[in-house]
């Protein structure tokens, strides 16, 4: 039976959601800035001061809902999985997590980095409390896997951001060219995998090292 204390907690993070899911259909809907946090109330169907319970601003409200999308639970327990996890098993995980996360939200996701660009503050807020913490997890996990000799010397920070920008532009492609993209007819998992691949090999032919080898067997 749960303790009067874990009660509370459930109850929070019920509340919590409500008012997220409120903020996001009516920022998707009248825009960041046109909406108010009365709007929010009415859309979860609470009062205006149970919002400011929880959260001190509309800014904070939207960095919250960011957070909650991108440090999501399935992407937290994925970075803390054991560094001897084989790393096209790890890689294709993490690609469909992200894949699952930004096609299904793509259109909302556009909105709020379109946001972001325009509020300073809110740019601020959204890259020291949701972008840094999720490359510091990345980087964690490229650092430990060339520390073991497993990838080659890199700078984590830049392949990290790397990652992110290539599954970020490939959702964002995918979602302009519609119904038309060859990636939608590719399962999801496969896709995964495919990207993986690349990851982990990048154009180099298979069973060469890199591009210098496949020059090399055409002398």
């Amino acid at each position: 039976m749960a303790t009067r204390s874990e009660r509370k907690e459930l109850i929070t993070e019920r509340r919590r959601r409500q008012i997220l899911d409120a903020a996001l259909a009516v920022f998707s809907t009248k825009g960041y800035g046109e909406a108010t946090i009365s709007d929010i109330a009415r859309e979860a169907g609470i009062a205006v001061g149970t919002i400011y319970n929880y959260y001190p601003s509309k800014r904070e409200v939207l960095v919250s809902i960011l957070a909650s999308r991108v440090l999501s639970e399935p992407f937290l327990q994925l970075m803390e999985q054991p560094t001897e996890v084989d790393d096209k098993k790890f890689f294709s995980s993490l690609i469909e997590e992200r894949l699952t996360l930004l096609t299904q939200n793509a259109d909302k996701f556009l909105f709020m980095l379109f946001e972001a660009y325009r509020d300073h503050d809110l740019r601020r807020k959204w890259a020291q409390e949701v972008v840094q913490p999720a490359m510091m997890k990345a980087e964690q996990r490229l650092r430990s896997r060339t520390e073991a000799g497993a990838f080659r010397p890199m700078n984590p920070s830049v392949t990290a951001r790397a990652l992110a920008g290539m599954a970020i532009g490939f959702a964002v492609l995918a979602m302009i060219e519609g119904e038309s993209s060859p990636c939608r007819a590719i399962p999801r998992d496969e896709l995964a995998s495919e990207l993986a691949d690349f990851v982990l090999t990048g154009l180099g032919r298979r069973g060469n090292g890199s591009s210098q080898s496949t020059e090399g067997e055409k002398r």
